[in-house]
């Protein structure tokens, strides 16, 4: 059982010990108090001090933009630094860029795949150098120091039961995600998997190569000369899929959109009823999990070798609660960890 570990209440208890030391410490040489160690309060500690952790992203995108600040913030508290470098997509610019960071002597690396098959020679190089290294959503290769992984799959399994209820027996489509994201085929098989289970009703599938709202319209629309008023569901793997399904709406073909992200341009179609549930990714709290695990990597401490960032499921009910990752980016640095089901989750505020 891991225990729970929460920042605020570590870094109360963290600053009482130093006013402590630093009022009754040793003094160095000109009379001045000298400076205590930090101590390790199950997050960070003094080793971290001075350390660099590299931060691979995939692709320029708002959502990583949002969680290298969280993760830069976090470290900063410890004394860490962070360094980032962007693929673009390209897993060969990946593979250089972590090479770059290696030669640049970083203590821990954090890093997301463009391709989990293609870094690996590169991972076993941190490796051989004792660089830890932290991955976000792959579970292709290893060993790693930890997983995050948020937690798409059970999205996508509840989804498919949301749609079973909104339309019992009636036909159902779903768009789905290019296969290049191992995040976007876990999803697939997730939702595929659980609509046969219970049954649900799955007439057609295509993929959104475009990843664009257009190109789920597209989808859609041929969807609605087919089907027409038939068609009483459709599962999208994104808002972005999810925005450009329902401006398909009309007359009669009004399906139940379930989709998964709960990005800020689909928060407004969720208060209509335009899109009946998204599930929103905490994106700040997988920040803070990556933060953590960097710390606690420079720290030389175990920790969990999965740790899993639920969702949220938002609905008419409760949208008007959720905040853009743009407004929780600042949010202080809380991490706590539970045991759920035999896996470590980072639980929500």
């Amino acid at each position: 059982m891991i225990p729970s570990i929460q920042r605020t209440l570590a870094g109360l208890a963290t600053t009482g010990l130093l006013v402590c030391l630093a009022a009754c410490g040793d003094s160095s040489d000109d009379g001045t108090a000298s400076a205590p160690p930090r101590a390790d309060d199950g997050v960070g500690c003094a080793a971290a001090e001075g350390k660099t952790v590299g931060f691979s992203e995939p692709l320029p995108d708002p959502n990583f933009q949002a969680i290298e600040t969280i993760v830069a913030k976090a470290l900063k508290e410890y004394g860490a630094e962070l360094k980032p470098v962007n693929a673009n997509l390209d897993p060969g610019k990946q593979i250089s860029d972590i090479t770059a960071l290696l030669q640049q002597g970083v203590s821990a690396l954090i890093a997301n795949p463009v391709d989990p098959n293609a870094t690996q020679g590169v991972f076993a190089q941190a490796r051989a150098k004792n660089v830890p290294v932290i991955v976000l959503d792959t579970k292709v290769g290893g060993p790693y120091f930890t997983m995050v992984h948020d937690d798409v799959e059970t999205a996508a399994t509840e989804g498919a039961r949301i749609l079973k209820e909104k339309v019992g027996d009636g036909k159902v489509g779903a768009i789905l995600g290019p296969s290049f994201a191992e995040l976007l085929t876990w999803e697939k098989e997730a939702f595929l998997a659980e609509a046969e289970k219970i049954g649900l009703n799955v007439v057609d599938q295509q993929v959104n190569q475009k990843i664009t709202p257009d190109g789920a319209k597209a989808i859609t629309d041929a969807w609605k000369q087919k089907y027409g008023a038939d068609l009483k569901g459709v599962w999208t793997f994104n808002d972005v899929s999810a925005i450009g399904a329902a401006s398909s709406l009309s007359g009669d073909f009004a399906p139940a959109i379930v989709s998964i992200n709960g990005q800020p341009d689909a928060i407004p179609l969720v208060k209509a009823g335009k899109i009946t549930t998204t599930f929103g990714v905490p994106y700040d709290k997988t920040g803070q999990a990556l933060a953590y695990a960097a710390l606690r990597a420079l720290c030389g401490a175990e920790i969990a070798k999965e740790i899993v960032v639920p969702t949220v499921k938002l609905d008419k009910d409760n949208v008007d609660s959720w905040q853009p990752i743009s407004a929780r980016v600042d949010n202080p640095f809380k991490i706590e960890l539970e045991e759920r089901d035999g896996r470590t989750h980072v639980k929500l505020d």
